[in-house]
C-alpha cells in the first residue's frame, strides 16, 4: 500500500485564508500612523476649505464683514489651521482660538505639518464671493488667485491639495 504524503486542496485553501486574514488586520499595526494621519488631516482639510468656500459663497451681501479665509500656522507645539477671527481678517493669531468646524489643531506627536507652497508662516487662503481664491496680501507672500497648492507633510510622505483658480478643490 502507497502512502500518499502532501496537503490537499482543502487544507491549502484553509491556510492562504488564515494568512491573509492575518496579514490584513496585523501588518498595519507594524507601521507608524503618520501616514494614517497625513491622509486624515488630508481629507479633513478639503472638508473645511470647502466649508469656508461655502460659506463665502453664501455670505454675500456687502454689510457682512465676514472673514472667509483658512489660516496656516506651525509652531514648535502644534500645527494648525482655521479662522481666528471670523470678523477680522487681519487677526492671523491663535491666541485664545478654539478649533471650529473650519479649524484643527495637530499635536506634534503625529509629525503632520501644514503649508501653502511659497507663502510664509503662517499663511492664509481667502476665497471670495464666486468661491474663488484671492490675494491677502496681509499674510501671504504671492498671489493665491492663479491656485494653490497646500502641503500635508507627514514623517512618511507629503500629500498635496490643489486649489485651482476658479476655485475647484482636490487631492492631488
Amino acid at each position: 500500500m502507497k502512502l500518499n504524503s502532501g496537503f490537499t486542496t482543502i487544507e491549502l485553501v484553509t491556510v492562504i485564508i488564515i494568512v491573509g486574514i492575518l496579514a490584513v488586520n496585523v501588518l498595519p499595526r507594524f507601521d507608524g500612523t503618520s501616514s494614517y494621519q497625513a491622509h486624515t488631516h488630508r481629507v479633513q482639510l478639503i472638508s473645511a476649505l470647502r466649508l469656508t468656500q461655502q460659506r463665502a459663497m453664501q455670505q454675500t451681501d456687502s454689510t457682512d464683514s465676514y472673514c472667509h479665509q483658512l489660516i496656516f500656522d506651525n509652531d514648535s507645539t502644534v500645527s494648525r489651521y482655521g479662522v481666528p477671527n471670523r470678523l477680522d481678517c487681519d487677526i492671523i493669531t491663535f491666541t485664545g482660538w478654539e478649533p471650529d468646524a473650519t479649524g484643527f489643531e495637530v499635536d506634534k506627536k503625529y509629525q503632520v505639518s501644514f503649508s501653502i507652497e511659497g507663502e510664509i508662516n503662517p499663511s492664509a487662503i481667502t476665497f471670495d464671493s464666486m468661491g474663488r481664491p484671492v490675494s491677502n496680501n496681509a499674510v501671504t507672500l504671492n498671489d493665491c488667485a492663479n491656485g494653490c497648492i497646500i502641503n500635508i507633510q507627514s514623517s512618511v510622505e507629503t500629500l498635496q491639495i490643489k486649489i485651482e483658480s476658479e476655485g475647484y478643490i482636490h487631492a492631488i
